[in-house]
């Protein structure tokens, strides 16, 4: 009797690399997609009910159970628009902005350039002092701000923010920049050096066009920070004239009485535009930031 034995056919090179690359590509969605689409729908729906909502008659958000408004209408950002004040709420937050974005951003890069550069003694002790100021919890700080400030009279001035939002931003820039400026080689400032350059030409001409995505970086997140300040200004400034968007968001729930929260949400998607405008700007800046950070 001869017996005939059957063997199961053996997929292919090409359908097991094919397979292969699926599961990796199921793996890779699992352990990143998955995360990140549930980051982005956290995010961005609050977003889009607050757009949604200032879009409702006032009283359509207490009667409907539907997020789409049924009559669109812009009456909310009308009346934001129209309040006595919204005028000096804005220029006090670009103000405080501008010269808590410039100033900081100045000294950070002196001071980046400095520890990158020069090996001077407790240069890293120094260094992690230096983020002591975004170690300690701000609200702990705003009892003694509010005593210094109040002594040297600065309360209710544009000084006394000023003063605070830039020594609040200080340090998280220069250890941003410190990163960027250390992974410059050293030969391409010393062939500048060879040229005639002193430091300040070193520093202008060579070191900040080449870590120049870092200092977008730093530089957007002086502008967030000041734009978004709430702590500060809540214990150091007292006058409504004085108030910054943010704080005057806050104040809006209880100066409004029965709370109309069309308008409520037309003045938070006001005050957040001009920080998402700064964002879509130099998004592809931080990015490559982010990106030349982690391949150095």
């Amino acid at each position: 009797m001869t017996i005939i034995s059957r063997t199961e056919p053996q997929p292919s090179a090409g359908v097991v690399e094919f397979i292969g690359s699926l599961r990796f590509r199921a793996g890779r969605f699992v352990l990143i997609g998955i995360p990140l689409v549930i980051l982005v729908i956290w995010t961005t729906v609050p977003i889009v009910w607050a757009v949604l909502a200032s879009l409702k008659e006032p009283l359509e958000i207490y009667q409907s159970n539907t997020l789409l408004p049924s009559n669109p209408s812009l009456d909310a950002y009308r009346e934001v628009l129209s309040m006595p004040g919204f005028r000096g709420w804005l220029w006090n937050s670009v103000l405080v902005t501008v010269v808590a974005t410039i100033v900081p951003l100045t000294i950070s890069i002196l001071a980046a350039y400095g520890f990158a550069r020069y090996a001077f003694r407790f240069r890293h002790l120094l260094l992690l002092l230096y983020l002591v100021p975004r170690i300690i919890p701000r609200v702990s700080l705003i009892v003694p701000l509010n005593n210094l400030m109040t002594d040297l009279g600065l309360v209710n001035t544009y000084w006394v923010l000023f003063i605070t939002y830039t020594a609040s931003a200080i340090p998280l820039a220069t250890w941003i920049l410190v990163g960027f400026f250390g992974s410059i080689p050293k030969e391409i400032e010393e062939s500048a050096t060879i040229d005639g350059a002193n430091m300040w030409n070193r520093l202008r001409r060579v070191m900040i066009p080449i870590a120049w995505p870092g200092v977008v970086t730093a530089g957007v997140l002086c502008i967030r920070e000041a734009w978004n300040e709430f702590a500060f200004v809540l214990a150091l400034v007292n006058e409504t004239g004085m108030r910054t968007l943010p704080y005057q968001l806050y104040m809006l729930k209880d100066s409004m009485g029965v709370q109309d929260y069309a308008v409520y949400n037309a003045f938070t998607v006001l005050t957040v535009l001009p920080l998402l405008i700064v964002y879509l700007l130099l998004e592809r800046r931080v990015v490559d930031s982010i990106v030349s950070g982690a391949v150095k």
